[in-house]
């Protein structure tokens, strides 16, 4: 979900999930989780270099 929302390879999608996760203090599986469940969605063209999330 995270290739087509990013626009990017798996590999910058996992590590922009892992950096999500962890500098907002959660579990990488609980962001995962999130993203799945569409609660959670990464938007690209953003400053801080792995995408900002919006509650969806």
């Amino acid at each position: 979900m995270l290739t087509v929302q990013l626009g990017v390879d798996v590999e910058e999608a996992f590590v922009r999930l892992r950096a999500y996760a962890y500098t907002h203090g959660r579990r990488l599986a609980e962001v995962a989780a999130d993203v799945v469940a569409r609660r959670l969605r990464f938007r690209p063209g953003t400053d801080d270099g792995f995408g900002t999330a919006d509650d969806a």
